[in-house]
């Protein structure tokens, strides 16, 4: 059986990255529970675009990101671009140092995937507090940054297991040499 092409691959990563967003988005929307929640889930689709950055970043390419959480922006009722730029920021950190955490331990890359995490978060309601916006109570937030770092393992795990989304080995290369 033949294998596909990289440009092939990168595009059904980008399509499974893209995919997989919008069943987040969806189960988010869902009304499975009318009253307010006294607790907080794990952002998901932070953690999942933070993986699959520092791991593959060529699967989620930056107006692919921008586009994911400008929707979710609207959807839920954000004020629009600022949690997008912040995420961008973030994402565009990881891509620059993918090549440094390809060889690096899994301890070390989720310690960075969660400063990641604190800084667009604490960033978020820095700027909220300064345009004196409406904003979530501090313990959900905290609570909402602590589960999504936690979180991050089993959404590296299963898209590792799942999707095949793994670091490349420092070195290798694809098929036609090009350097992964």
């Amino acid at each position: 059986m033949a294998e596909r092409s990289p440009a092939t691959q990168t595009w059904i990563g980008r399509g499974m990255y893209a995919g997989l967003v919008l069943v987040l988005v969806f189960l988010h929307l869902l009304p499975l529970d009318t009253r307010p929640p006294g607790w907080v889930p794990p952002d998901l689709m932070l953690a999942l675009t933070f993986a699959w950055a520092a791991r593959r970043p060529d699967y989620v390419p930056v107006l692919l990101v921008a586009a994911a959480f400008l929707l979710t922006d609207l959807l839920f009722h954000r004020p629009p671009g600022l949690w997008t730029g912040l995420v961008i920021l973030a994402t565009e950190a990881l891509r620059a140092r993918s090549l440094d955490l390809r060889a690096v331990p899994f301890p070390l890359e989720w310690a960075t995937i969660a400063f990641a995490v604190v800084a667009v978060t604490l960033g978020n309601r820095f700027v909220l507090a300064i345009t004196m916006t409406d904003q979530a109570p501090l313990a959900l937030t905290m609570m909402q940054m602590i589960l999504t770092v936690l979180a991050y393992p089993v959404v590296t795990g299963l898209s590792y297991g799942l999707f095949g989304v793994r670091r490349p080995a420092p070195g290798e290369v694809d098929a036609l040499g090009h350097r992964l």
